[in-house]
């Protein structure tokens, strides 16, 4: 079950895949996000900027930190499969993050 704090800041602010009720879901980001910041640090760090559309600036070392590791890449992410679909929502926050 997701962290209900997480969800207002991850999911809800800027997933275009989120939807109440599925939150068993976890994303490789909200995983990444969830265990090395807190949902206060992340509120603040939120609270100076606000992170634009992905640029992907950063894609390989998300890739590489996050990604691969993210159930949703084997069971099938339009993102990484063939760019289809725009990247999870805590992607523009961790690559705000890394920039």
């Amino acid at each position: 079950m997701k962290d209900e704090g997480y969800v207002e800041l991850i999911c809800k602010g800027f997933c275009r895949f989120y939807k109440e009720g599925k939150e068993e879901l976890h994303c490789g980001t909200y995983v990444f996000l969830r265990n090395n910041l807190t949902a206060a640090e992340l509120h603040s760090l939120l609270k100076l900027f606000k992170p634009p559309a992905p640029e992907f600036s950063k894609d390989s070392a998300i890739k590489e930190m996050v990604c691969d590791k993210c159930d949703f890449l084997v069971d099938g992410c339009d993102f990484r499969d063939n760019e289809s679909g725009p990247p999870c929502g805590g992607y523009a926050i961790l690559e705000k993050l890394l920039s």
